[in-house]
């Protein structure tokens, strides 16, 4: 085995729960919003069932091989090339979401809390940072996880229960006035983004304890950190409206600018802001170890630590390669980024647990006749 530690049920459900919220819990409101206007709170409670039926998929795939990864299931359900092929596109796929997100927090500390300090200083110190976690391994990063976790679920509750005061419902009508492609792409979008990027999970699987009830947390912390984020965008627009809420990317950090209570609880946007490092420090962090890992299954090595180093310096290359700024990102990157979630994260696994089921039952009739 590739990785020595093991991860336990609880530390692997927090993990879960971190990739959910991740980046998405900045980000998220505005960008269901942009698809699905005033009803994108519909859209967005609808997406939780169906995005703990997905984490559902991705832990039958990974039960049907218990002691192999992502790359090793590819290869052996497809074969040597073609599993190694779609193996690679996995890879490619990891390591750009690492530099996404590593750029996503360089581009909002410059441009909301550091306007003067160069991006690339920003970059470095995120990714010197991810990679110390990857360097300690995976049980270090499960337990930092299971100690952080709660920070970021008390923060969501603050936030929205000190903004009910500033709601108005008005901002949700007219209710369903949307045509069904925009609230069918919403949906899309609230499954896929923050339940389709978890499929680094399945890079995590073989190295975790088999204890009972461990399928169930996982659904669970997938469904509870896609009802928070749910939450996020209700709360958004009843208090922003959907106009505002599509049209700011950093929807949570403007309502926790909103906040005062008795001109005294108010201004603690800079807590929102860190809440949101740590929930992308580990989805970031999570990425980096799955490209580090499955480069070290790819070529059948022993060890992956040496190679944290050059994987570092290859998404703190892309994340100041991938886009010039955060309107290039909003405008050319997030409505493709979709097609390429629905691909690794629905078509792909999909079509990899159909061929597994397909073979068995072939193998099964094989063997009774």
């Amino acid at each position: 085995m590739l990785e020595k530690g093991r991860l336990g049920t609880r530390a692997l459900a927090t993990l879960t729960f971190m990739m959910v919220v991740g980046d998405m819990m900045m980000i998220y409101p505005s960008v269901i919003t942009s698809y699905a206007k005033q009803n994108a709170w519909i859209c967005a409670l609808i997406g939780v069932p169906i995005g703990m039926l997905l984490m559902a998929m991705f832990l039958k795939l990974g039960k049907a091989y218990p002691d192999k990864n992502l790359i090793a299931i590819s290869r052996s359900i497809l074969g040597f090339w073609p599993g190694t092929l779609v193996g690679c596109f996995y890879l490619y796929f990891f390591v750009i979401g690492a530099s996404t997100h590593t750029r996503e927090v360089g581009d909002f500390m410059t441009t909301q809390l550091f306007q003067y300090t160069p991006i690339r200083v920003i970059i470095l110190l995120f990714v010197i940072a991810v990679s110390w976690g990857v360097y300690n391994g995976i049980e270090t990063m499960g337990r930092s996880s299971e100690l952080l976790m709660p920070v970021g679920v008390v923060f969501i509750l603050v936030l929205c229960f000190c903004l009910v005061p500033k709601i108005d419902t008005s901002n949700i009508k007219p209710f369903m006035d949307t045509d069904v492609v925009s609230i069918a792409q919403g949906i899309l979008v609230s499954v896929i983004y923050p339940v389709g990027e978890t499929i680094p999970i399945l890079m995590l699987l073989p190295y975790t304890s088999s204890q009972e009830h461990r399928n169930r947390d996982l659904i669970m912390a997938a469904g509870l950190g896609n009802l928070l984020l749910a939450s996020l965008v209700t709360i958004a627009i009843l208090v922003l409206g959907a106009f505002l809420t599509q049209h700011n990317i950093y929807a949570s950090f403007i309502l926790m600018q909103k906040i005062s209570i008795g001109d005294f609880f108010q201004r603690i946007e800079a807590l929102m802001a860190s809440v949101w490092l740590i929930s992308t420090y580990f989805k970031a962090m999570v990425y980096l170890y799955a490209f580090t890992i499955g480069i070290a299954e790819l070529f059948k090595l022993k060890r992956y630590v040496f190679l944290i180093l050059p994987s570092s310096m290859l998404v703190f290359a892309f994340a100041n390669l991938v886009a010039p700024g955060v309107t290039f990102i909003i405008i050319t990157v997030v409505p493709y980024w979709v097609d390429w979630d629905t691909t690794v994260g629905i078509l792909l696994p999909g079509i990899l647990l159909l061929i597994h089921v397909i073979k068995a039952r072939v193998n099964h009739i094989k063997l009774r006749s």
